[in-house]
């Protein structure tokens, strides 16, 4: 077990067993305790730029779909989706182990 996912696995890093906080640990993001997520480190210094980054990126896509006129509920779904999936992959790399 490398130290991080020690420090991912060590109960007093968690509070309420919901929220991550440790400042040792470099990682924005990291895996939740439950089998599938992922979770803010609220420990690290860059926690909130990056919220505000990813809710921006979650919003901008489809308000700029729609001010160049995509007016199909199919084709906002579509990039509501890709913005997801998106968003998804940038948590997945970011929660990897540093050492690996």
């Amino acid at each position: 077990m490398s130290r991080y996912e020690a420090m991912r696995t060590d109960r007093s890093n968690w509070k309420l067993g919901l929220v991550y906080h440790c400042a040792a640990d470099p990682r924005i993001v990291v895996r939740q305790l439950l089998p599938v997520g992922w979770t803010w480190n609220f420990g690290h210094r860059l926690v909130y730029p990056a919220i505000l980054i990813a809710v921006f990126s979650f919003l901008a896509l489809p308000v700029v779909a729609w001010w160049y006129g995509v007016r199909s509920t199919l084709a906002l779904g579509l990039v509501i989706l890709a913005t997801l999936v998106s968003i998804m992959i940038v948590a997945h790399r970011m929660a990897q182990d540093p050492d690996a």
